[in-house]
Formats: structure tokens, C-alpha cells, sequence
């Protein structure tokens, strides 16, 4: 979401056609801490619109007219996010009450004072801000947990989130099963908020990577000194997750002395935290994941056949991206209107040998490989179209031979291969673009900050100092 603008950063454009009052006006403001310009006639304001970064237009009423009406239309329709005020001596007049019609956010009563023209002018600022900002939200929420985000038109895809919809408002378990980058908390978390609980949290933890008695911990909790009344307890996520969901990833990972644990939970809704007796209910709905066959871990002993059954009550199969090619299409339109509004780009546009090129792709690394995929393409492709020689893996793909070998020759293979010299100047460039900021950087290339560093120390990389 973007950051909130100082007042240092935000710029007013004045337009009146009263010299002295525009002068007496931009003196005041930037008295303010507002950086300030001033139109002369109305026709400057949608050159200075187009010259400089402008965050709200001041008009005086007496300068309204069709031009002026005109004008905040082409400003409405190209920059929707400039803010237009105008100022009046009463908001009756009729074409105070056009320019409304016309586009312009709000007026401004003329104060009898200076100090209650900026108190004005701040409080229109914050609400202009608070708009923006739950606009932006609800771009967020709807490009991230929408059921339109499981995109898929092949059969498997459409059945998921038939389903989807299905159990989003109940409380039934859940059990996500599929290769690693098919989407599994995506859909968990899609799943929650289109729940009763979407209100309340939506916590996740990873049973893969934390040792077996810290784990534990995290999901239980834990009371220190045998304190039974739980004074000095230290909540576990399903203390935290009260009324909301708690997704546990890698289940199959989950240590054979824990499941007891999580065995009653289903039972009894309740949980009893580590170095206590005394047990607490609790309101939390369980959705599960994993990339491995827990019914073989059922046979071989690995995984409790009762807390199986309890997780398996709907079981979801997401299937790997190789097995719907039909669905790679849409989901790079779908990743690159994505990646154009998080890089604030009009648009991303793909050639036809590119689309090509994907489609040859066996795509190990799932959904999650394409979208970083298609990120380092869009941050080294010209005038905003991605090409075949923008598209680059990081995985090596068996599929390319023949008269895509000079594709291979470009491929980033990140266990060692020998392409350093496309590597190193592919890293160098994102480097050089991103000022050298290592989290940017490794999000373009879509790598890890650990894989990032361990390629500039490879390649002794350095930024180069500024002469002056």
C-alpha cells in the first residue's frame, strides 16, 4: 500500500485569475509546508497537470466557466487521482454546483481567516488520503483474495473453485494438497475471505521449518513456572487465531508427539498449553496443506490414520501448472496486470513468441516459478512489452533442445551452472535500476535476498562510487 505523503511532499496548483489573491494564497500555503505552483489563466492548469506531479487544484469560483468545466474534465479523465477544490463564497452558486457535477471532489467556503483556510485545506487533504487509501485496499483485497485470483479456465480449476465457494462460509476442515507453487495459501486464504471469520485473523505457520519443541510452542502456547491460572502464558497461534482461521502448511511434517495434540483439538475444541493441565476452548476454523501423500505416511506409521481422517473432510487437489497448460494464457495476463499496477505501469503488454516460449516450459516450480518469471521479464523488457529474449528461468528445462538452445545459454541456473557472464550482467543491471536495494532486487529477479548476496559475493560485485 502506497505510504502516506508529507506536507512537504504534497503540491497545491492555484488558479485564480485575481494576481493578488493567487500570490496572497501561494504565500500562505507555503507558509503551510505546501509546496505550491500557480496557474496563471485556466489554460495553464492542464499543462502545469501534465509538467508536474500535482496533488490538488485550488479554483476560485469566479474563474469558472465552460473552459474551466472542460478542463476538470480532461483532468478527471487522465488524472483521476488529483483532488480539484473550489473556492467560494457559497456553495448555491450554480456553477459551484456544475463543477461538482463535473468532476471536482468537494468546495471550500471562503474563511475569514488565513489559519482557517489551511485547517480547511488539510482536513479536504486527509479525507482525499483516506479516500485513496481504502481504494488502493480494495484493489488489494480484490487482486489478492477474490475468487477471480484462482484463475483457471481448464476443468480441474473450475471444480476448485466451484468447491471454493461452496465451503467458504461453513467451518468444515480443510485439506490442500499439490506441488510446491500450486497456490495452496492462496486459496486458503481466498477461502477465508469469503468466510464468517474473514474479520478476524488468518495466521499460518509452517511446520517444515521450525524444530519439533519450538513448534510445539507456536501452536499451543506455553505456561511458565506451572502457572495454572495462565498468567504468564505465551499465546500460541491458536490462541491467537481466535475466530479466525489458523492454515498449518507442510502438515505431513507435523512430528508423530505432537499429533495427539492437535488430534484433540478436533475433538474437543479445545487445546491445553505446553507445561499446563488445564485446557481452554477455542473458536478457530483448521485448514491444512501439504505436498506429500499423507495416506502413505498413514502406512508407514509417520502419520496419525485418526487425525488423517479429521483433516481430510474436504480434500483439495491443486494440480501442477504442467498438467493445465491450457490455464498458462491466462494466468500470465493475469500476472502481468498484477505486476503493471504494483510497478503503477499503464500496462504490460507480451509478444505471441513469448507467450510461445512459456508454453515450452515444463514449469518445475509451479504457478510460483511463472510469476517470477514474468517479474524479471517485466523489469528488463522495453517500452513495457515482454519478448522471448526477455523470458528467462532460473530452472533448467530438459524440454529446451534443438533451436532453443540459445534460450538455455541464457537460462539463470542457480545451483551452478556455467552462464555467469548472462548471470552476472542480468544481477548488475537489476542492481544498478533498484539503487542497490537488495529486497527490490531479489523481488525483480525473484530470488531470495540469501541468493542474491551469495551471487554479488560470487561475482565480487560492487556498487560503483559517485563522482562529482
Amino acid at each position: 500500500m502506497n505510504e502516506k505523503k508529507t506536507d512537504y511532499e504534497i503540491k497545491i496548483l492555484i488558479a485564480h485569475n485575481d494576481h493578488e489573491i493567487s500570490r496572497t494564497l501561494t504565500e500562505l500555503l507555503r507558509r503551510g509546508k505546501y509546496r505550491v505552483s500557480s496557474a496563471d489563466s485556466l489554460e495553464m492548469i492542464y499543462e502545469t497537470v501534465t509538467r508536474e506531479q500535482i496533488n490538488l487544484i485550488v479554483i476560485d469560483q469566479s474563474s469558472l466557466n465552460e473552459t474551466a468545466f472542460k478542463i476538470i474534465r480532461q483532468v478527471r479523465r487522465d488524472n483521476p487521482d488529483i483532488g480539484i477544490l473550489i473556492l467560494t463564497e457559497t456553495a448555491e452558486e450554480p456553477d459551484v454546483l456544475k463543477s461538482l457535477e463535473e468532476g471536482t471532489q468537494d468546495y471550500l467556503l471562503k474563511p475569514e481567516t488565513r489559519e482557517a483556510l489551511l485547517i480547511k485545506i488539510k482536513a479536504v487533504l486527509e479525507k482525499m488520503t483516506m479516500k485513496k487509501e481504502l481504494t488502493t485496499l480494495r484493489q488489494h483485497i480484490a487482486m489478492n483474495y477474490g475468487f477471480d485470483n484462482i484463475v483457471g479456465i481448464s476443468k480441474p480449476m473450475v471444480q476448485i473453485k466451484e468447491t471454493a465457494r461452496r465451503i467458504a462460509p461453513t467451518d468444515i476442515t480443510l485439506l490442500i494438497t499439490g506441488a510446491s507453487g500450486t497456490g495452496k495459501e492462496l486459496l486458503a486464504r481466498t477461502i477465508h475471505h469469503h468466510s464468517r471469520r474473514r474479520r478476524q485473523p488468518f495466521l499460518t505457520i509452517d511446520c517444515s521449518i521450525i524444530p519439533e519443541n519450538l513448534l510445539e510452542y507456536e501452536l499451543f502456547g506455553k505456561v511458565e513456572n506451572n502457572d495454572v491460572a495462565g498468567h504468564n502464558e505465551n499465546h500460541g497461534l491458536f490462541v491467537k487465531a481466535e475466530g479466525g482461521t489458523l492454515f498449518i502448511d507442510e502438515i505431513a511434517s507435523l512430528p508423530v508427539s505432537i499429533q495427539p495434540r492437535l488430534l484433540r483439538f478436533f475433538q474437543y475444541s479445545e487445546i491445553c498449553p505446553a507445561g499446563s493441565s488445564v485446557s481452554r476452548k477455542v473458536d478457530v476454523r483448521v485448514m491444512a496443506a501439504t505436498s506429500r501423500d499423507l495416506s502413505i505416511l498413514v502406512n508407514t506409521g509417520q502419520f496419525s490414520s485418526d487425525l488423517f481422517y479429521r483433516l481430510n473432510v474436504i480434500p483439495i487437489r491443486l494440480p501442477a501448472l504442467n498438467e493445465r497448460a491450457e490455464d498458462i494464457e491466462i494466468l500470465t495476463e493475469y500476472f502481468l496486470r498484477k505486476i503493471a499496477f504494483e510497478t503503477t505501469r499503464l500496462s504490460l503488454t507480451i509478444t505471441r513468441p513469448a507467450i510461445d516460449r512459456l508454453l515450452a516450459h515444463t514449469w518445475p516450480g509451479n504457478i510460483r516459478e511463472l510469476e517470477n518469471t514474468l517479474k524479471r521479464a517485466a523489469a528488463f523488457c522495453r517500452d513495457n512489452q515482454i519478448d522471448a529474449s526477455d523470458i528467462i528461468f532460473i530452472t533448467k528445462d530438459k524440454n529446451l533442445t534443438g533451436e532453443d538452445n540459445h534460450f538455455t545459454r541464457m537460462t539463470l541456473t542457480l545451483k551452478g551452472g556455467t552462464l555467469d557472464k548472462t548471470q552476472r550482467s542480468l544481477i548488475i543491471k537489476a542492481l544498478t535500476d533498484n539503487n542497490w536495494n537488495y529486497t527490490k532486487t531479489a523481488s525483480e529477479l525473484g530470488i531470495g535476498r540469501t541468493t542474491l548476496w551469495r551471487k554479488i559475493k560470487k561475482y565480487h560485485l560492487q556498487k560503483e562510487p559517485v563522482h562529482e
